[in-house]
């Protein structure tokens, strides 16, 4: 854990409103990503999302230690969804199927977020991404989801790795072979 992040937790920690703030608005998107990926009901995703977030900042008082900040985020997501998931109320991590539309969406959804969070990106810089997001789409699933999850949900490997039910080293391997093909990709249309 790099050093302003470990301030930001100590702070927020200590109810410094601003340190709190920029606490969630940092880890919003991998809430976002890891209530997808464990609730049946995608209906439900932004408001477990809102949920988890409001209890990262009613509970953040009780956190022992800074770096145990990631593992207990997760348990509380964890525990929320398992609350909030109708259709299989046992805590287990849902088999996704990478193909489907659903996921699809997620990618979509996770993509459009991060252009919209950047207003002063002008129109090139805005259709490079689009372009580029185009390329990533078409690689395999099993790189395509992992190199998503990193770079657009900013999950670590780790995290990647209990969500998709995989050891870290394939998480690693994944999203190393995504990021050469993607560059193969992009080499080729030169």
């Amino acid at each position: 854990m790099n050093d302003e992040l470990n301030r930001l937790i100590q702070g927020a920690s200590s109810g410094i409103t601003s340190d709190l703030e920029e606490l969630a608005t940092r880890f919003q998107k991998m809430i976002l990503v890891n209530c997808s990926l464990r609730l049946d009901d995608g209906n439900q995703v932004e408001d477990v999302a809102q949920e988890v977030t409001e209890q990262l900042i009613s509970d953040i008082g009780q956190l022992r230690s800074p770096e145990a900040f990631t593992a207990w985020l997760e348990r509380i997501i964890v525990r929320t969804c398992a609350r909030n998931n109708k259709s299989n109320r046992r805590r287990k991590t849902l088999e996704i199927d990478l193909d489907t539309k659903e996921s699809t969406s997620l990618i979509n959804q996770l993509v459009e977020q991060d252009i919209s969070q950047l207003p002063e990106a002008s129109f090139d810089q805005n259709q490079a991404r689009e372009h580029l997001l185009m390329h990533i789409q078409q690689l395999a699933p099993a790189q395509r989801v992992p190199l998503i999850l990193h770079y657009f949900g900013a999950m670590s490997y780790r995290q990647i790795a209990e969500v998709l039910n995989v050891k870290i080293g394939s998480v690693s391997s994944n999203i190393s072979k995504g990021k050469r093909n993607l560059n193969r990709r992009l080499i080729d249309e030169l």
